[in-house]
């Protein structure tokens, strides 16, 4: 994110950006980062519980498969 800002800085030899705006682009970088990490982790746990719960079926059926011994 730096380099990009830093490229932004350098594309802009005559114009310099405010200090809003850089807050402003480092915001708009910060959201964009953020939403692709929080759709990524959601895939992720989405997977993870299907794993799980899967996982926690086939440990029952095969606990009822068992006969229990007195």
């Amino acid at each position: 994110m730096v380099a990009l800002f830093a490229i932004s800085l350098s594309s802009c030899a005559e114009k310099l950006l405010t200090p809003e705006q850089v807050a402003a682009e480092i915001q708009k970088g910060y959201e964009a980062g953020k939403s692709a990490v929080e759709m990524e982790m959601s895939s992720k746990c989405d997977t993870d519980f299907e794993a799980r719960v899967t996982a926690e079926v086939d440990r029952m059926k095969a606990e009822s498969a068992t006969p229990v011994v007195q």
